[in-house]
């Protein structure tokens, strides 16, 4: 089962979506695909910087149907094991960033691979990574 990295939710709003990527979305179970809390806060934060106008109307409804409603019940909140886990990371790994940090430490709570085209950003020990981009 993955945990889709924030860069991997956004990649299916793109306009031209990365073929390998594309190929390894679409042949998986959309029920072993989830998305970390921390993402959504991440994306609706990105949102919420745009300026009123068309392409913030386009993401806010991409966002309400595949993030809010697509992934209703696959979404892993950063909980105590989490939070736990990455307190343990900030402490290994003091220049890694909070939110990928967090993001690892849900993963690693909830035994997902994460699945990421940033892998230099979650170097993190025993954290299972996955690049479906790389060729």
């Amino acid at each position: 089962m993955f945990l889709l990295d924030t860069c991997a939710i956004s990649e299916g709003n793109k306009p031209v979506v990365d073929a390998a990527f594309d190929a390894w979305f679409a042949a998986r179970d959309q029920n072993q695909l989830f998305i970390s809390a921390i993402s959504v806060g991440e994306i609706r934060y990105g949102l919420d910087l745009l300026p009123q106008g068309k392409k913030r109307t386009a993401l806010e409804r991409w966002f309400d149907e595949t993030v809010m409603i697509g992934f209703a019940s696959r979404v892993v909140p950063f909980e105590l094991k989490a939070a736990l886990c990455w307190g343990d990371l900030r402490s290994r790994y003091s220049g890694a960033k909070m939110l990928d940090a967090q993001i690892a430490a849900t993963a690693l709570a909830s035994g997902l691979t994460l699945v990421t085209r940033n892998v230099k950003d979650f170097p993190f020990r025993d954290l299972q990574v996955l690049n479906p981009w790389q060729r």
